[in-house]
């Protein structure tokens, strides 16, 4: 906390104790009592520099004592499918963060599927995560809807956001409580405080919501998940809640609001193929280089906007990897592909072979439609800096130097039993450093 904005807040907190006790200025008193209230900014000083140092130990060496109150608060849920979702989920995320923040090298994830049957999830403090069951159910099991859900939370844990919100969520009365106790076990109390907390709007603001947003395309993407996975994730939202204020959405009434977070998406689909795929939010419809392409059909699962953000991320990426003059072709799986890119899958699709011709046509015609140049692919890069992590130039040489060292290490440590686990990259990432 900057020295201004702590000062702003112990006087504020000290008037608080002065108006609230009375014990510093009496009734009758017609002038400010400098030296009690130097005493009270005193006070509180000491009260938040107490706290930070139970807070350190929740984010680090007690982090998992901490686990084990949210656990017990929360329950722990068995689902096999859930489960193993979300490890893999965490997997992948986890090798994709640590590419640029090897914060999480040291200290990775502990995370769990909890009973909750409401559509949240949550990350606290000591890289602290957990899903509820109802993330699963009401977003239809689909892995790439919940993997920008967890890679947002990812995002509010790797700007350590947890820590910044718990000066907002304690109560100043039981700070002060705590602080005169000096209880070895005040981190337990401030821990299980903070438990009744995590899930809410309370530890978060909306600066802090968008930048988790932005780092979480950053994580999904790299991670190897649908380009408009969060696109359709936030239509999903919209759709489940419409106009009301329930739910997930709740959670975020004071933050940016379903749509702006779905139309940003959008927008980051459309920046990923270099300007050439745009969908329609209001009708489905999707344009590759400027023309109309395909508006799918209402499924049991997914609205036409819904599906259209997945179709558009992969057009995206056949953009964004240079393959769009590649073969358009049909699978054995009934699945349109060009080149190796799945597109879309034509199950249920009455006029498939239109659909196909209609691809082709474009990709072949559009000679305009070149492959996402390296000067393009930068623009994208240095928007996403600018939005997610304003990089200083000491930032910037810390992330290249990781970038070596996690590629060396990647280098060394390869086998031919395939890719390899977040283990083996610790263990590959300390090995480089030698």
């Amino acid at each position: 906390m900057k020295k201004s904005a702590f000062l702003r807040t112990a006087t504020s907190a000290a008037l608080c104790l002065t108006l609230t006790t009375g014990a510093v200025m009496p009734k009758e008193a017609l002038a400010w009592d400098w030296l009690s209230a130097g005493l009270a900014v005193f006070q509180v000083g000491a009260q938040y520099a107490y706290l930070n140092k139970q807070v350190n130990y929740l984010d680090n060496k007690g982090r998992d004592d901490y686990m084990g109150q949210i656990k017990d608060k929360y329950g722990v849920n068995s689902d096999p499918t859930a489960n193993a979702m979300l490890a893999r989920i965490m997997t992948r995320l986890s090798d994709a963060v640590a590419l640029t923040d090897d914060s999480i090298v040291k200290k990775p994830y502990n995370y769990f599927v909890n009973n909750d049957k409401s559509f949240n999830a949550f990350c606290t403090l000591g890289h602290n995560m957990s899903v509820n069951i109802g993330a699963f159910t009401k977003l239809n099991y689909n892995e790439d809807e919940l993997a920008f859900v967890i890679a947002h939370e990812m995002g509010h844990g790797q700007k350590n956001h947890p820590a910044a919100g718990v000066k907002k969520a304690l109560p100043l009365s039981l700070l002060s409580a705590l602080y005169a106790s000096q209880n070895p076990n005040n981190a337990s109390v401030i821990g299980a405080t903070l438990v009744n907390a995590v899930g809410t709007a309370k530890l978060v603001t909306k600066p802090m919501e968008s930048q988790a947003d932005n780092l979480a395309f950053d994580y999904a993407t790299r991670a190897g998940y649908n380009v408009g996975g969060g696109a359709a994730l936030w239509q999903h939202i919209l759709e489940q809640n419409g106009s009301k204020s329930s739910g997930f959405a709740e959670i975020f009434n004071d933050h940016p609001s379903s749509i702006s977070r779905r139309d940003n998406y959008s927008k980051k689909i459309t920046q990923w193929s270099g300007n050439n795929v745009k969908v329609n939010a209001e009708t489905g419809q999707i344009t590759v280089a400027g023309k109309p392409f395909y508006t799918p059909a209402k499924t049991s699962t997914m609205s036409p906007q819904e599906q259209a953000f997945f179709i558009a991320g992969n057009l995206s990426a056949v953009y964004h990897n240079g393959s769009q003059h590649e073969a358009v072709w049909t699978n054995s799986e009934n699945t349109l592909l060009v080149g190796e890119q799945p597109i879309m899958s034509f199950d249920g699709v009455a006029d498939s072979g239109s659909v196909e011709t209609r691809l082709r046509d474009i990709l072949s015609n559009s000679k305009l439609a070149k492959a996402v140049s390296a000067s393009d692919k930068t623009t994208v890069k240095e928007t996403n800096k600018k939005e997610n992590r304003k990089l200083s130039a000491d930032d910037a040489k810390k992330t290249i130097n990781s970038d070596k060292k996690i590629v060396k290490a990647d280098e060394s440590a390869k086998s031919e039993t395939g890719p390899m686990t977040m283990r083996q990259k610790v263990e590959a990432y300390y090995a480089g450093q030698k």
